[in-house]
Protein backbone atom coordinates (compact mmCIF):
# COMPACT_ATOMS: atom_id res chain seq x y z
CA UNK A 1 0.00 0.00 0.00
CA UNK A 2 1.40 3.32 -1.12
CA UNK A 3 1.05 6.26 1.71
CA UNK A 4 1.60 9.63 1.28
CA UNK A 5 3.03 12.15 3.87
CA UNK A 6 4.02 15.91 4.00
CA UNK A 7 7.16 17.10 6.47
CA UNK A 8 6.97 20.92 8.29
CA UNK A 9 9.01 22.16 5.39
CA UNK A 10 7.30 20.54 2.71
CA UNK A 11 8.84 17.70 1.25
CA UNK A 12 6.55 15.13 0.41
CA UNK A 13 7.61 11.27 1.41
CA UNK A 14 6.23 8.27 -0.44
CA UNK A 15 6.31 5.08 0.83
CA UNK A 16 5.62 1.49 -0.52
CA UNK A 17 5.92 -1.70 1.10
CA UNK A 18 7.16 -5.11 -0.92
CA UNK A 19 7.92 -7.63 2.23
CA UNK A 20 9.13 -9.98 -0.81
CA UNK A 21 11.62 -7.91 -2.27
CA UNK A 22 15.25 -7.68 -0.61
CA UNK A 23 15.73 -4.42 -1.97
CA UNK A 24 15.26 -0.34 -0.60
CA UNK A 25 15.04 2.03 -3.64
CA UNK A 26 14.59 5.60 -2.89
CA UNK A 27 14.30 8.33 -5.44
CA UNK A 28 14.75 12.15 -4.92
CA UNK A 29 13.02 14.24 -7.11
CA UNK A 30 12.83 17.92 -7.60
CA UNK A 31 11.39 20.40 -9.27
CA UNK A 32 13.20 21.65 -11.98
CA UNK A 33 14.82 21.04 -14.84
CA UNK A 34 15.89 22.32 -18.43
CA UNK A 35 12.29 24.14 -18.83
CA UNK A 36 12.89 26.20 -16.02
CA UNK A 37 15.91 27.78 -17.39
CA UNK A 38 16.96 30.61 -19.57
CA UNK A 39 18.68 30.47 -23.04
CA UNK A 40 21.67 31.89 -21.82
CA UNK A 41 22.48 29.71 -19.20
CA UNK A 42 20.84 26.64 -20.79
CA UNK A 43 21.89 23.52 -19.12
CA UNK A 44 22.54 25.00 -15.72
CA UNK A 45 20.04 22.04 -13.82
CA UNK A 46 22.16 19.24 -15.58
CA UNK A 47 25.40 20.79 -15.08
CA UNK A 48 24.28 21.29 -10.68
CA UNK A 49 23.30 17.46 -11.17
CA UNK A 50 26.73 16.59 -12.42
CA UNK A 51 28.32 18.67 -10.17
CA UNK A 52 27.03 17.43 -6.73
CA UNK A 53 28.13 14.13 -7.48
CA UNK A 54 32.32 15.59 -7.34
CA UNK A 55 32.17 16.28 -3.43
CA UNK A 56 30.11 16.82 -0.54
CA UNK A 57 30.62 17.84 2.82
CA UNK A 58 30.62 14.27 4.49
CA UNK A 59 32.24 12.75 1.51
CA UNK A 60 34.64 15.01 -0.44
CA UNK A 61 35.52 13.65 -3.39
CA UNK A 62 33.64 11.81 -6.37
CA UNK A 63 35.10 8.22 -4.99
CA UNK A 64 33.90 8.62 -2.35
CA UNK A 65 30.18 9.21 -3.15
CA UNK A 66 30.75 6.32 -5.16
CA UNK A 67 32.29 3.91 -2.67
CA UNK A 68 29.52 4.78 -0.08
CA UNK A 69 26.84 3.44 -2.52
CA UNK A 70 28.71 0.73 -4.22
CA UNK A 71 31.05 -0.57 -1.87
CA UNK A 72 27.55 -2.32 -0.06
CA UNK A 73 26.22 -3.40 -3.98
CA UNK A 74 24.07 -0.62 -4.15
CA UNK A 75 23.45 1.38 -7.64
CA UNK A 76 23.75 5.19 -7.69
CA UNK A 77 22.81 7.81 -10.49
CA UNK A 78 21.01 10.49 -11.31
CA UNK A 79 19.14 12.17 -14.70
CA UNK A 80 17.78 15.60 -15.58
CA UNK A 81 14.75 16.06 -17.81
CA UNK A 82 12.55 18.71 -19.26
CA UNK A 83 10.43 19.62 -15.91
CA UNK A 84 12.41 17.67 -12.59
CA UNK A 85 15.98 16.28 -11.75
CA UNK A 86 15.58 13.23 -10.18
CA UNK A 87 18.29 11.08 -7.75
CA UNK A 88 18.29 7.47 -7.45
CA UNK A 89 19.42 4.73 -5.18
CA UNK A 90 18.86 0.92 -5.29
CA UNK A 91 20.27 -0.81 -2.19
CA UNK A 92 19.98 -3.75 -0.16
CA UNK A 93 16.88 -3.23 2.32
CA UNK A 94 18.98 -3.72 5.20
CA UNK A 95 21.15 -1.04 4.13
CA UNK A 96 18.31 1.87 4.20
CA UNK A 97 19.38 4.48 6.24
CA UNK A 98 23.00 4.31 4.33
CA UNK A 99 21.34 4.95 0.98
CA UNK A 100 19.23 8.09 2.19
CA UNK A 101 22.45 9.47 4.45
CA UNK A 102 24.11 9.57 0.44
CA UNK A 103 21.14 11.02 -0.96
CA UNK A 104 20.77 13.91 1.17
CA UNK A 105 24.87 14.73 1.23
CA UNK A 106 24.43 15.30 -2.23
CA UNK A 107 21.33 17.47 -2.35
CA UNK A 108 21.68 19.09 1.11
CA UNK A 109 25.71 19.74 1.34
CA UNK A 110 27.47 19.86 -2.12
CA UNK A 111 30.78 21.45 -2.32
CA UNK A 112 30.65 23.51 -5.37
CA UNK A 113 34.30 23.78 -5.85
CA UNK A 114 35.62 26.19 -8.23
CA UNK A 115 38.25 23.15 -9.57
CA UNK A 116 35.60 20.82 -9.68
CA UNK A 117 33.31 23.42 -11.52
CA UNK A 118 35.57 24.00 -14.50
CA UNK A 119 36.28 20.22 -14.83
CA UNK A 120 32.51 19.13 -15.27
CA UNK A 121 31.89 21.57 -17.62
CA UNK A 122 34.39 20.44 -19.63
CA UNK A 123 32.79 17.33 -19.45
CA UNK A 124 29.49 18.48 -20.68
CA UNK A 125 30.77 20.03 -23.13
CA UNK A 126 32.14 17.31 -24.50
CA UNK A 127 28.99 15.27 -23.79
CA UNK A 128 27.39 18.03 -26.18
CA UNK A 129 29.78 17.11 -28.95
CA UNK A 130 29.41 13.61 -28.36
CA UNK A 131 25.50 13.41 -28.79
CA UNK A 132 25.65 16.05 -31.92
CA UNK A 133 28.09 13.45 -33.48
CA UNK A 134 25.06 11.07 -33.34
CA UNK A 135 22.71 11.40 -35.89
CA UNK A 136 19.93 10.18 -33.97
CA UNK A 137 20.31 12.38 -30.85
CA UNK A 138 20.81 15.29 -33.30
CA UNK A 139 17.74 14.58 -35.07
CA UNK A 140 15.70 14.56 -31.78
CA UNK A 141 17.38 17.58 -30.68
CA UNK A 142 16.47 19.20 -34.00
CA UNK A 143 12.93 18.50 -33.69
CA UNK A 144 12.28 19.95 -30.42
CA UNK A 145 13.49 22.97 -31.43
CA UNK A 146 11.29 22.93 -34.67
CA UNK A 147 8.14 21.87 -31.88
CA UNK A 148 8.79 24.12 -29.17
CA UNK A 149 10.48 27.43 -31.50
CA UNK A 150 12.08 29.60 -28.71
CA UNK A 151 10.18 28.03 -25.42
CA UNK A 152 12.38 26.43 -22.81
CA UNK A 153 10.99 23.21 -23.83
CA UNK A 154 13.02 23.51 -27.23
CA UNK A 155 16.37 23.86 -25.58
CA UNK A 156 18.47 21.33 -25.00
CA UNK A 157 18.58 19.82 -21.61
CA UNK A 158 22.20 19.74 -21.50
CA UNK A 159 22.28 22.94 -23.21
CA UNK A 160 24.99 24.32 -25.48
CA UNK A 161 28.59 24.69 -25.27
CA UNK A 162 27.93 28.65 -25.44
CA UNK A 163 25.38 28.69 -22.66
CA UNK A 164 27.59 26.08 -20.30
CA UNK A 165 30.49 28.32 -20.95
CA UNK A 166 28.21 31.19 -19.59
CA UNK A 167 27.54 29.66 -16.52
CA UNK A 168 29.38 30.97 -13.47
CA UNK A 169 29.57 29.43 -10.26
CA UNK A 170 28.14 31.92 -8.68
CA UNK A 171 24.83 32.06 -10.76
CA UNK A 172 25.07 28.24 -10.24
CA UNK A 173 24.60 28.50 -6.56
CA UNK A 174 22.18 30.93 -6.72
CA UNK A 175 19.82 28.40 -8.65
CA UNK A 176 20.42 25.58 -6.87
CA UNK A 177 19.58 27.19 -3.11
CA UNK A 178 16.96 28.69 -4.48
CA UNK A 179 15.43 25.52 -6.43
CA UNK A 180 16.56 22.75 -3.49
CA UNK A 181 14.09 23.22 -0.97
CA UNK A 182 11.52 21.26 0.61
CA UNK A 183 8.17 22.74 -1.47
CA UNK A 184 9.90 21.09 -4.47
CA UNK A 185 11.06 18.00 -3.53
CA UNK A 186 9.40 14.70 -3.16
CA UNK A 187 11.29 11.32 -2.25
CA UNK A 188 9.84 8.02 -2.68
CA UNK A 189 10.96 4.54 -1.19
CA UNK A 190 9.92 1.46 -2.08
CA UNK A 191 10.49 -2.22 -1.37
CA UNK A 192 11.19 -4.30 1.94
CA UNK A 193 10.87 -1.09 4.01
CA UNK A 194 9.49 -0.03 7.48
CA UNK A 195 7.03 3.56 6.67
CA UNK A 196 7.56 4.62 10.12
CA UNK A 197 11.38 4.12 9.68
CA UNK A 198 11.56 6.12 6.39
CA UNK A 199 9.69 9.35 8.07
CA UNK A 200 11.99 9.48 10.85
CA UNK A 201 15.33 8.56 8.46
CA UNK A 202 13.82 11.19 5.92
CA UNK A 203 13.17 13.71 8.82
CA UNK A 204 15.95 13.44 10.65
CA UNK A 205 18.16 13.99 7.09
CA UNK A 206 16.32 16.51 5.49
CA UNK A 207 14.04 18.68 7.50
CA UNK A 208 17.80 21.31 8.10
CA UNK A 209 15.95 21.72 4.20
CA UNK A 210 14.77 25.23 3.63
CA UNK A 211 10.99 24.84 2.88
CA UNK A 212 11.64 27.58 -0.33
CA UNK A 213 8.84 27.81 -3.04
CA UNK A 214 8.02 25.39 -6.04
CA UNK A 215 9.86 26.78 -9.15
CA UNK A 216 7.94 28.57 -11.68
CA UNK A 217 7.63 27.86 -15.77
CA UNK A 218 6.97 30.00 -19.11
CA UNK A 219 4.03 28.04 -20.23
CA UNK A 220 3.75 27.06 -23.64
CA UNK A 221 1.28 28.03 -26.08
CA UNK A 222 0.72 25.49 -28.97
CA UNK A 223 1.91 26.94 -32.09
CA UNK A 224 1.16 25.94 -35.90
CA UNK A 225 3.98 23.79 -37.10
CA UNK A 226 5.36 22.55 -40.59
CA UNK A 227 9.00 23.32 -40.18
CA UNK A 228 11.05 21.13 -41.49
CA UNK A 229 14.66 20.86 -42.44
CA UNK A 230 17.29 18.53 -43.31
CA UNK A 231 20.82 18.70 -41.64
CA UNK A 232 23.30 17.14 -44.27
CA UNK A 233 25.94 14.84 -42.78
CA UNK A 234 28.19 12.37 -43.87
CA UNK A 235 26.53 9.53 -43.02
CA UNK A 236 25.59 5.75 -43.77
CA UNK A 237 21.82 5.86 -42.85
CA UNK A 238 19.53 9.19 -42.73
CA UNK A 239 17.97 9.26 -39.37
CA UNK A 240 14.38 11.01 -39.40
CA UNK A 241 12.30 12.18 -36.84
CA UNK A 242 8.79 13.66 -37.15
CA UNK A 243 6.94 15.15 -34.65
CA UNK A 244 3.25 16.05 -33.21
CA UNK A 245 2.36 17.98 -30.74
CA UNK A 246 -0.59 16.19 -28.14
CA UNK A 247 -2.21 16.08 -24.42
CA UNK A 248 -0.63 17.90 -21.44
CA UNK A 249 -0.34 15.14 -18.51
CA UNK A 250 -3.63 16.28 -17.28
CA UNK A 251 -5.62 15.96 -20.20
CA UNK A 252 -8.32 13.10 -20.06
CA UNK A 253 -7.89 11.83 -23.19
CA UNK A 254 -4.18 10.93 -22.27
CA UNK A 255 -4.94 6.89 -22.20
CA UNK A 256 -6.15 7.06 -25.75
CA UNK A 257 -3.01 8.92 -27.11
CA UNK A 258 -0.82 6.38 -25.25
CA UNK A 259 -3.09 3.47 -26.78
CA UNK A 260 -2.71 5.24 -29.72
CA UNK A 261 1.07 5.89 -29.78
CA UNK A 262 1.25 1.89 -28.50
CA UNK A 263 -0.80 1.26 -32.26
CA UNK A 264 1.16 3.12 -34.38
CA UNK A 265 4.68 2.84 -33.04
CA UNK A 266 5.69 0.33 -29.98
CA UNK A 267 7.32 -3.15 -30.54
CA UNK A 268 7.41 -5.90 -33.59
CA UNK A 269 3.61 -6.06 -33.91
CA UNK A 270 3.08 -2.37 -34.12
CA UNK A 271 1.90 -0.54 -37.53
CA UNK A 272 4.73 1.04 -38.85
CA UNK A 273 7.34 -1.56 -37.50
CA UNK A 274 5.24 -4.31 -39.64
CA UNK A 275 4.94 -1.73 -42.32
CA UNK A 276 8.64 -0.26 -42.39
CA UNK A 277 10.23 -3.39 -41.42
CA UNK A 278 9.01 -6.87 -41.66
CA UNK A 279 7.37 -6.52 -44.24
CA UNK A 280 9.49 -4.31 -46.55
CA UNK A 281 12.49 -4.67 -45.11
CA UNK A 282 13.38 -0.70 -45.45
CA UNK A 283 14.80 0.09 -42.06
CA UNK A 284 15.97 -1.70 -38.54
CA UNK A 285 14.93 0.75 -36.07
CA UNK A 286 11.46 2.09 -36.45
CA UNK A 287 9.97 3.70 -33.03
CA UNK A 288 7.58 6.44 -31.74
CA UNK A 289 6.89 7.23 -28.39
CA UNK A 290 5.48 10.01 -26.36
CA UNK A 291 6.18 13.03 -24.53
CA UNK A 292 3.68 14.63 -21.94
CA UNK A 293 4.59 17.68 -19.82
CA UNK A 294 2.35 20.15 -17.64
CA UNK A 295 0.59 22.01 -20.61
CA UNK A 296 1.17 20.29 -24.06
CA UNK A 297 3.06 17.04 -25.10
CA UNK A 298 4.50 15.81 -28.45
CA UNK A 299 4.54 12.07 -30.77
CA UNK A 300 8.02 11.33 -32.22
CA UNK A 301 8.46 8.90 -35.11
CA UNK A 302 11.46 7.72 -35.90
CA UNK A 303 13.38 5.42 -38.32
CA UNK A 304 16.93 5.30 -39.77
CA UNK A 305 17.17 4.16 -43.37
CA UNK A 306 19.06 4.63 -46.39
CA UNK A 307 19.32 7.72 -48.12
CA UNK A 308 17.38 6.97 -51.04
CA UNK A 309 14.46 4.94 -48.90
CA UNK A 310 13.65 8.33 -47.30
CA UNK A 311 10.98 9.53 -49.01
CA UNK A 312 9.23 6.26 -49.58
CA UNK A 313 9.77 5.90 -45.49
CA UNK A 314 8.42 9.48 -44.89
CA UNK A 315 5.21 8.39 -47.07
CA UNK A 316 4.56 4.67 -45.22
CA UNK A 317 4.19 7.02 -41.98
CA UNK A 318 2.03 9.62 -43.42
CA UNK A 319 -0.40 6.60 -44.75
CA UNK A 320 -0.40 4.91 -41.58
CA UNK A 321 -1.65 8.37 -39.75
CA UNK A 322 -4.66 8.58 -42.58
CA UNK A 323 -5.54 5.08 -42.35
CA UNK A 324 -6.07 5.46 -38.85
CA UNK A 325 -7.63 8.56 -38.76
CA UNK A 326 -10.30 7.17 -41.35
CA UNK A 327 -10.77 3.32 -39.98
CA UNK A 328 -9.35 3.88 -36.51
CA UNK A 329 -8.48 0.51 -34.72
CA UNK A 330 -9.81 -2.88 -35.49
CA UNK A 331 -11.57 -4.76 -32.44
CA UNK A 332 -8.68 -6.99 -31.79
CA UNK A 333 -6.07 -4.21 -32.39
CA UNK A 334 -7.37 -2.27 -29.57
CA UNK A 335 -7.40 -5.28 -27.32
CA UNK A 336 -3.93 -5.72 -27.79
CA UNK A 337 -2.60 -2.72 -27.55
CA UNK A 338 -4.91 -2.30 -23.69
CA UNK A 339 -3.36 -5.72 -22.69
CA UNK A 340 0.01 -4.79 -24.07
CA UNK A 341 0.34 -1.72 -21.65
CA UNK A 342 -1.45 -3.12 -18.84
CA UNK A 343 0.97 -6.05 -18.77
CA UNK A 344 3.79 -3.11 -19.21
CA UNK A 345 2.88 -1.62 -16.28
CA UNK A 346 2.42 -4.86 -14.44
CA UNK A 347 6.20 -5.72 -15.29
CA UNK A 348 7.87 -2.75 -14.84
CA UNK A 349 6.25 -2.27 -11.12
CA UNK A 350 7.61 -5.24 -10.20
CA UNK A 351 10.73 -3.21 -9.27
CA UNK A 352 11.68 -1.31 -6.28
CA UNK A 353 13.31 1.09 -7.87
CA UNK A 354 10.76 1.41 -10.95
CA UNK A 355 7.73 1.96 -8.04
CA UNK A 356 10.10 4.63 -6.75
CA UNK A 357 10.44 6.11 -10.14
CA UNK A 358 6.99 6.02 -10.91
CA UNK A 359 5.41 7.32 -7.79
CA UNK A 360 7.44 10.48 -7.45
CA UNK A 361 7.55 11.73 -10.47
CA UNK A 362 3.55 11.36 -10.75
CA UNK A 363 3.38 13.32 -7.45
CA UNK A 364 6.11 16.22 -8.25
CA UNK A 365 4.58 16.98 -11.19
CA UNK A 366 0.77 16.26 -10.92
CA UNK A 367 0.40 16.57 -7.14
CA UNK A 368 -1.20 13.12 -6.18
CA UNK A 369 -0.31 9.77 -5.23
CA UNK A 370 -1.42 7.54 -8.42
CA UNK A 371 -3.07 4.11 -8.31
CA UNK A 372 -1.82 1.52 -10.48
CA UNK A 373 -5.57 -0.41 -10.07
CA UNK A 374 -7.48 3.01 -11.38
CA UNK A 375 -4.37 4.08 -13.80
CA UNK A 376 -5.13 0.11 -15.65
CA UNK A 377 -9.05 0.68 -15.16
CA UNK A 378 -8.89 4.23 -17.28
CA UNK A 379 -7.07 2.32 -19.98
CA UNK A 380 -9.48 -0.64 -20.58
CA UNK A 381 -12.63 2.28 -20.33
CA UNK A 382 -11.27 4.03 -23.44
CA UNK A 383 -13.19 3.30 -26.71
CA UNK A 384 -11.93 2.95 -30.40
CA UNK A 385 -14.26 5.69 -31.54
CA UNK A 386 -12.36 7.75 -28.85
CA UNK A 387 -8.59 6.85 -29.95
CA UNK A 388 -10.10 7.92 -34.14
CA UNK A 389 -11.79 10.95 -33.07
CA UNK A 390 -8.10 11.98 -31.13
CA UNK A 391 -6.30 10.57 -34.21
CA UNK A 392 -7.96 12.77 -36.61
CA UNK A 393 -7.27 16.17 -34.62
CA UNK A 394 -3.40 15.18 -34.03
CA UNK A 395 -2.72 13.88 -37.26
CA UNK A 396 -3.51 17.15 -39.36
CA UNK A 397 -0.58 18.87 -41.80
CA UNK A 398 -0.63 21.94 -39.43
CA UNK A 399 0.75 19.77 -36.22
CA UNK A 400 3.68 18.60 -37.95
CA UNK A 401 7.80 19.31 -38.29
CA UNK A 402 10.07 17.32 -39.21
CA UNK A 403 13.57 16.94 -38.91
CA UNK A 404 16.22 14.44 -41.02
CA UNK A 405 19.91 14.08 -40.46
CA UNK A 406 22.16 12.24 -43.21
CA UNK A 407 23.69 12.36 -46.62
CA UNK A 408 21.05 14.37 -48.32
CA UNK A 409 19.94 18.09 -49.21
CA UNK A 410 16.56 19.79 -48.49
CA UNK A 411 15.60 19.36 -52.17
CA UNK A 412 16.07 15.58 -52.01
CA UNK A 413 13.21 14.95 -49.55
CA UNK A 414 9.36 15.15 -50.13
CA UNK A 415 7.89 15.94 -46.82
CA UNK A 416 4.41 14.81 -48.78
CA UNK A 417 1.39 12.50 -47.83
CA UNK A 418 -0.41 14.63 -44.63
CA UNK A 419 1.86 17.62 -45.82
CA UNK A 420 0.89 18.14 -49.52
CA UNK A 421 -0.45 21.52 -48.45
CA UNK A 422 2.33 22.82 -46.63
Amino acid sequence: MEKLQELPNGIRIITKVNRFSASASVAIWVGVGSRHEVREINGIYHLIEHLVFQGTRKRPSAKEISEAIEGIGGVLNAFTGHESTCYITKVPSYRLEKAIDVLADLVLAPLFREEDFSKEKRVIIEEIKLHNDQPQDRAEMSLFQLLFKDHPLGADIAGTEESVKNISLEILKEHFFKSYCGKNVVISVCGNIKPEEVSQLVSEYFLPLNSGNSSVFQPYNHSKQGRFKVEERDTQEAHLCLGGLTLSRFDPKRQAMDLLNIALGVGGSSRLYQEIRDQRGLAYYVHSTVEYFRETGCQVIEASCAPDKVNLVLEIIWNELDKIQKEGLKKEELERVKEYIKGSYVLRLEDTLSQALWLGERVLLEGKLPSIKKELEKYDMVKGEEIQDLARIIYQPENYSGVIVGPLKEGDVRWSGLLSNV
